[in-house]
């Protein structure tokens, strides 16, 4: 629990970036918002617990150093509005990062009551009336019904249940092995999918959404934590690895057996399972609409997005678990075909190491939750001569090193696909939110700079917190909501980071620096998105760029494309974590060989988005789930 002196700061920050009154009446203070983000901050890892009440400690003491001579709390409303105002305009990364991440804590809460969405104008509606549709359901093991000391004895086990994971567990059931699947996370079905999307970003995300690598700039790494993984809260955008990228693993990483005609039949069986189709216009929505209109006005070619829905309603929640069960993640497609051919599947089951003997896999070792907290109620020991450890690039690297792997690579080589999102405002109500979530793409600068452009629809609550200003200034953004458009961009990125472990805690050390060149590339796909919004008829752009208020006008985005803003006028976030345990034909440079066999641990394997010698260069589902289909196969073998 926050102190009451911390949860004074927190009233103060909140009610400074939204105070009551203005064009959007209601304030943080008319609706609880300090007291509801308290309540989040117990859902997170003690260790994020501990970082927030840091920053909130270096908040408040922060205007002591200035001409203030006070503490934040205890500075008038205008003097605090004005301290935000400066912090959030200035360069410097440590006065503006502290700032960007508590106005995306607060105004999450904020936008989380019943109130503000009702003011807003949002509803939970999807453009399509029918009737949701109801997968498949799943019977995980877990506590109550397991506890105690269990044993299990298998010819393989699965550590994680994502696009790896589940894949893995299929290819290997139906190929007769018995196969036991461990996932930390809870089983959630369409039931769940409900209620404002910061509470379900608490509940389906690990650490409550707050995991971040720390950088310059710090840089949020969102990441599902259930049965399916992050497959259940991604936004269902299926590419294929592009065919440069295959070349490039072959011919500096030394991939064998990896080329566009070997896991052509992959990619095929993947995209067949998961229904894998262009998003209908029917559900695209406004937001995608006014991005084609701009695109087409400026002769840039633009198309749906390939996803993986059957009977999708453009309920636009993709990222915060399908209300529908159309979208065809993990928990409703490879999960229960592994069941039904003979997997057993644990869900709440932390797996702690790998058990190595005399270098060969005998096992894993786990531990059982209970279903709504961490506190441990049983250990499950899994005998089995074959592990596919699948965690994902955050977390398969300290599996693997607490189990006493070791090779300098591993944990290093850490690519995120920096992304950015442009806000912009039109005349007419467009309520954006509705219609698919993420539906259609651009990609004039993929091979020239290595950006990819997404039309992302503003959520309230998620999106809200990239409004411009502070204050008044972001109250107005607020009344303007129903107006907003908003796309999202990524970069192929050259720099990288590190996963470590964090002292004393659960949860991994990640570090990560964007690289110079990588922030200019993300500032040229800025400034073409701003473009492209402008030839759709907007009235004016927010970038997000420190430094560079909201323009109005096309010619103003030209200075994004002189090379003169760096990292630390960013504010990325990185949703496709890659490389931390790479694959490569050198043992000295790779952490596993071209098919995910970990060197020097005979039996133990790694088939998700580690393995990936450099970023794909695009959203990653489908090649995840093609390499660990490939994997699997030949372990089947």
């Amino acid at each position: 629990m926050l102190s009451d002196a911390e949860l004074r700061v927190l009233r103060a920050v909140a009610e400074a970036l939204i105070p009551p009154g203005g064009p959007f009446p209601l304030g943080a203070g008319d609706v609880g918002t300090a007291e509801r983000l308290a309540r989040y901050l117990q859902g997170m890892a003690p260790e994020t617990e501990r970082q927030v009440r840091l920053l909130l400690r270096a908040w408040e003491a922060a205007p002591l150093a200035s001409r203030h001579l006070r503490r934040f709390s205890r500075l008038a409303p205008a003097a605090r509005e004005e301290w935000g105002e400066r912090c959030l305009a200035s360069r410097l990364p440590w006065r503006r990062i502290p700032l960007l991440l508590l106005k995306t804590l607060c105004l999450s809460a904020f936008c989380a009551d019943p109130r503000i969405e009702q003011a807003l104008g949002y509803g939970h509606s999807c453009l399509d009336a029918r009737a949701p549709g109801t997968g498949p359901r799943l019977t995980p093991l877990q506590y109550p019904e397991v506890r105690g000391d269990v044993a299990e004895v298998a010819d393989a086990c699965v550590v994680g249940s994502g696009a790896g994971g589940a894949v893995a567990a299929y290819e290997l059931a139906r190929a007769g092995l018995r196969v036991v699947v461990l996932e930390e996370g809870g089983y959630f079905t369409q039931a769940d999918f409900t209620g404002p999307p910061m509470e379900r970003v608490q509940r389906f995300y690990r650490n409550g959404g707050a995991t971040v690598a720390l950088g310059r700039p710090t840089i949020p790494l969102p990441l599902g934590k259930c049965v399916g993984g992050t497959t259940v809260v991604n936004s269902g955008t299926c590419f294929r690895t592009p065919q440069h990228v295959l070349g490039e693993w072959a011919s500096v990483h030394g991939v064998a057996d990896a080329d566009p005609a070997t896991m052509a039949p992959y990619f095929d069986e993947v995209e067949r399972m998961i229904g894998v189709r262009p998003v209908p216009w029917e559900i695209i929505g406004r937001n995608a609409e006014v991005f084609d209109r701009g695109a087409r006005a400026l002769g840039l070619e633009g198309e749906p997005i390939r996803r993986n829905i059957v009977g999708c309603r453009g309920c636009g929640e993709c990222a915060f678990g399908c209300p529908s069960d159309a979208k065809q993640a993990m928990h409703l497609t490879y999960l229960p075909a592994a069941c039904t051919a003979g997997a057993r599947l644990y869900a709440r089951c932390r797996v702690e190491r790998v058990s190595l003997e005399s270098g060969r896999t005998a096992g894993v070792e786990a531990v059982l939750l209970e279903r709504d907290g961490d506190a441990v109620r049983g250990r499950l020991r899994v005998r089995a001569p074959l592990v596919v450890v699948a965690a994902g690039a955050i977390h398969t690297p300290g599996l693997l090193a607490r189990s006493g792997v070791r090779h300098p690579a591993l944990g290093r080589n850490l690519r995120i696909h920096p992304a950015v999102g442009v806000t912009s405002y039109f005349a007419d109500e467009l309520h954006a939110w509705r219609g698919t979530l993420q539906s259609y793409f651009v990609d004039r600068l993929l091979d020239s700079h290595g950006v990819m452009i997404e039309v992302t629809n503003p959520v309230p609550g998620v999106n809200a917190a990239a409004l411009p200003g502070v204050g008044m200034a972001l109250k107005e953004g607020l009344a303007r909501f129903r107006h907003a458009a908003s796309a999202g961009l990524f970069v192929s990125d050259t720099g990288s980071g590190r996963v470590r472990r964090f002292p004393g805690g659960r949860e991994p050390l990640v570090t990560y620096r964007l690289a110079p060149a990588d922030a200019r590339a993300l500032c040229e796909g800025i400034a073409l998105v701003a473009d492209i919004f402008f030839a759709a008829g907007a009235e004016s752009v927010y970038t997000g760029v420190a430094g560079l208020p909201e323009i109005r006008h096309p010619r103003e985005a030209a200075v994004l494309r002189e090379g003169r803003f760096g990292p630390a006028a960013l504010q990325p976030t990185g949703f496709h974590p890659m490389g931390t345990a790479h694959m490569g034909g050198d043992p000295a440079r790779s952490v596993t060989d071209s098919w995910g066999a970990v060197r020097a641990a005979r039996g133990l394997h790694v088939a998700d988005a580690s393995l990936f010698p450099t970023c794909v260069g695009v959203n990653p589902q489908v090649s995840i789930m093609a390499f660990a289909a490939r994997i699997a196969r030949r372990l089947a073998r």
